[in-house]
């Protein structure tokens, strides 16, 4: 497997904080896939499936929940519109499961 320090553009001068940020680190690679692969590839909001327009978003928000970072229970798949329709509404930080919850049911369904 290509990956990690053995990929072909695996950049040395990154450190792993950097690394962290950017989200490109295996296990989360890794998450994103589990997490479209159990919700269908489908938006679990508003149905749409097209591909290159999913995301895979962090139920409790990224910054702030690190143990649950790569949690796939911790992941749903959002379309690009929904995503940020929900970070526009519900801001970045102190994301809830009940606001997604809510979110799903009232705003892009």
């Amino acid at each position: 497997m290509y990956v990690g320090a053995d990929h072909p553009r695996w950049n040395p001068d990154i450190t792993d904080e950097e690394r962290l940020q950017a989200r490109s680190y295996p296990e989360y690679v890794q998450w994103r896939k589990d997490v479209f692969f159990r919700d269908g590839y489908t938006c679990v909001s508003c149905g749409d499936s097209k591909g290159g327009n999913l995301v895979a978003h962090h139920v409790r928000n990224y910054a702030e929940y690190a143990e649950g970072r790569t949690d796939v229970d911790n992941g749903v798949t959002l379309c690009e519109t929904c995503h940020v329709a929900f970070h526009n509404q519900h801001g970045y930080t102190g994301n809830t499961e009940k606001q997604l919850i809510e979110f799903i049911h009232e705003e892009c369904a």
